[in-house]
């Protein structure tokens, strides 16, 4: 763990602010603690005084079944059309990232009672002074605007991809059917944005009954999700040889324009994932699945092969809780070198 991933239990060095007096009147809130810690929440000056309680939801002594929890909060905040979130305490540090994850998914204000744990990414402000301070954990989502031009720009780019790389798309297309019998473009089932399913699209290159090898041999399927739902090239007997071209060259990703066009992806986001990888964001699935998947994005420039699960699920959604337009230019400048540099590991 990373000095900025750790955990602090003890008042963090906050911000003093005046937003103290803003704290709107009546505002709907969900408490999240455990059963101790619940009673000191509610006795809070701010309950009486600005503040209306809608729900709890009383988490373990262990930090476990963080995805239960999550489910709990998601449905409170659906219900009561709840404005605010409040931490009773300290509730572990996975409950602690789901809970914040769901708080920026639902735009709540993420409040705590100290001492509470922070996760990274999370900066805290004095939200209610005195001997008992409420702490704002702030964070945001970006404005309709910077999405709509995210939006504009994927169209752009990926209209005239398609336009201006036809001839390419075509000749690589006639090589596969040339190699191997099947169809030229592999169509495999990804969950998008808001939990849709839809066809990941890519140069086919495996053969053409691929899948069912996997399903066939256990121990390939075993060893696919050991190495996180995918297999390296060379103990792969189904990728054929202009395949390992193709996934070298990142070719093969190409077909995943007409993704982005369709509106099912984006040009940067994360990596689509299969329904099973679900398991891994514990609690924060619906946040990683309120944005568009990438045809490249934080995790695919940063040692994808080399970077696996939970490491991969922290580096996603640290995107997705971070995004902005100059992260995505980053990440495109990112991509361009890795396909340019035939060390890289962008393949796949």
């Amino acid at each position: 763990m990373t000095p900025e991933q750790t955990p602090v239990s003890r008042p963090p060095s906050v911000v003093r602010s005046r937003s103290v007096y803003s704290l709107k009147s009546n505002d709907s809130v969900v408490v999240v603690g455990k059963a101790a810690d619940i009673p000191r929440a509610l006795e809070h000056p701010a309950m009486s005084e600005r503040f209306r309680i809608v729900g709890a939801v009383t988490v373990g002594e262990e930090d476990e079944d963080v995805r239960a929890h999550a489910e709990s909060l998601h449905g409170l905040l659906i219900e009561h059309d709840a404005g605010i979130v409040m931490v009773a305490g300290p509730i572990g540090v996975e409950t602690m990232r789901a809970v914040g994850d769901l708080s920026l998914l639902h735009s709540c204000r993420l409040l705590a009672v100290m001492p509470s744990e922070l996760v990274a990414g999370q900066r805290p402000r004095v939200v209610w002074e005195g001997e008992a301070p409420l702490v704002q954990l702030a964070q945001h989502r970006q404005s309709r605007f910077q999405s709509a031009l995210k939006r504009a720009v994927d169209c752009t780019a990926a209209a005239l991809g398609l336009v201006l790389l036809a001839p390419l798309l075509l000749a690589i297309a006639a090589l596969i059917r040339l190699e191997t019998p099947g169809p030229a473009l592999f169509r495999h089932r990804r969950v998008g944005r808001n939990g849709r399913v839809f066809d990941c699209l890519k140069f086919r290159t495996m053969q053409d009954d691929a899948e069912r090898v996997l399903a066939a041999d256990a121990d390939l399927k075993q060893l696919y999700r050991q190495n996180n739902y995918k297999l390296p090239d060379d103990l792969d007997p189904r990728v054929t040889r202009l395949g390992r071209l193709l996934r070298r060259s990142s070719l093969d990703e190409l077909p995943q324009l007409f993704n982005v066009l369709v509106g099912e992806m984006s040009l940067v986001g994360p990596r689509p994932v299969v329904e099973d990888e679900l398991e891994h964001y514990r609690g924060s699935e619906r946040l990683l699945l309120s944005v568009r998947p990438g045809m490249t994005g934080a995790w695919a420039v940063n040692g994808r092969h080399h970077v696996g699960y939970p490491a991969r699920a922290e580096m996603e959604l640290r995107y997705v809780r971070s995004w902005d337009l100059r992260s995505d230019l980053a990440i495109l400048a990112g991509t361009v070198g890795a396909v340019l540099d035939p060390g890289s590991d962008l393949d796949g």
